[in-house]
């Protein structure tokens, strides 16, 4: 009778197992470096499109503010307007109003501290050193025209109450202008009465109750804006473009615009002999007369907010991405 032999499992050598765990872990290293090399990639490609986010940003809003620099309706046509307001009640024209450069006002680091109004300083310790700032003051294109002349040149501002509702309030710096002269002054009421929205320019804010002349159905009314662009160091300890505007009654309201903006350089298309075309580009310390300045050249550069997104250490000591966005911006009314 035969015998039948029988299988007997003898189990998994060490030798085996080693073998099958150096597999595993190579094969777990790949898919971990893979992993890795897709992270950093998507890290990189997220970084540099905020980056260049935040530039583009940054280049729309100082641009589209340069281009309308000193606009007031017709302000090719009108030397400077005038200034009647006097929050300060100190008998002189707050600069918060003021058109010097008809508009248009450079600066730079060593020029500070600058005075915002009769409370507020921009101080060297809130700018980024070595960067430049710039201050654009102009008019908004409300469309309102005055609907009833007033009688005399102390008589309230009159406009329709329909396109007025809610456009302005008590404290307001606004233009008047016509194209032949401008005013601008602090409107010390505003309400509703005889089928008008009425606007009082009282001495109560202004070097007194007068304009410079009775307007008349063509002057449009418009409200004041003032805009200071500057590089500054946000609450995270990131640089950032902030804008410090002029706010009601005179107020100084500053807020964030951009983040990761670490240089701003301006230099400025200077006419020097009056023939409408730009003689020569300088920096705000050597430019002669502001109100000849036609062209801005605009330099901005922005870093991501990480660090160590760069293959290796850049020239600035760390692994930011940065990109320099350049353009050149026409002031418009400047050139018709």
């Amino acid at each position: 009778m035969m015998m039948r032999a029988t299988n007997r499992q003898s189990g998994i050598s060490i030798v085996e197992i080693m073998v099958g765990i150096a597999l595993s872990l190579i094969l777990l290293a790949g898919v971990m470096q893979i992993f890795l090399t897709n992270k950093q990639t998507y890290r990189v490609q997220e970084a540099f499109s905020r980056l260049q986010e935040n530039g583009r940003y940054a280049m729309e809003f100082l641009s589209k503010d340069l281009r309308m620099a000193g606009f007031f309706g017709c302000a090719s046509a009108i030397d400077e307007p005038e200034n009647l307001v006097d929050f300060d009640k100190n008998g002189t024209a707050d600069a918060i109003a003021g058109f010097t450069g008809n508009g248009l006002s450079g600066f730079e680091h060593a020029d500070l501290p600058l005075v915002l109004n009769s409370t507020t300083n921009l101080t060297a310790a809130e700018v980024l050193p070595n960067t430049d700032i710039i201050q654009i003051k102009r008019g908004t294109n409300t469309g309102l025209y005055i609907a009833d002349p007033a009688l005399k040149d102390d008589g309230n501002i009159k406009l329709d109450p329909v396109l007025a509702d809610g456009m302005f309030a008590e404290n307001d710096v606004l233009f008047v202008t016509d194209c032949e002269a401008a005013d601008i002054f602090a409107a010390t009421g505003v309400g509703n009465g005889g089928g008008f929205t009425n606007i009082a320019h009282a001495n109560d804010a202004n070097l007194g109750p007068k304009l410079s002349k009775v307007y008349q159905h063509d002057a449009e009314v418009m409200k004041m804006v003032s805009h200071l662009y500057y590089l500054g160091t946000n609450t995270a300890g990131v640089p950032a473009l902030f804008r410090a505007s002029l706010g009601n009654n005179g107020t100084i309201v500053t807020e964030e615009l951009v983040e990761g903006v670490e240089d701003l350089q301006l230099m400025y298309g200077e006419d020097t002999n009056d023939d409408g075309v730009v003689n020569v580009y300088v920096d705000s310390a050597a430019v002669a007369d502001f109100t000849k300045v036609l062209n801005i050249r605009l330099t901005v550069t922005v870093r991501t907010v990480e660090d160590n997104i760069a293959s290796q250490i850049t020239a600035a000591g760390d692994k930011r991405l940065r990109r320099t966005f350049t353009t050149s911006v026409t002031i418009r009314n400047r050139v018709i």
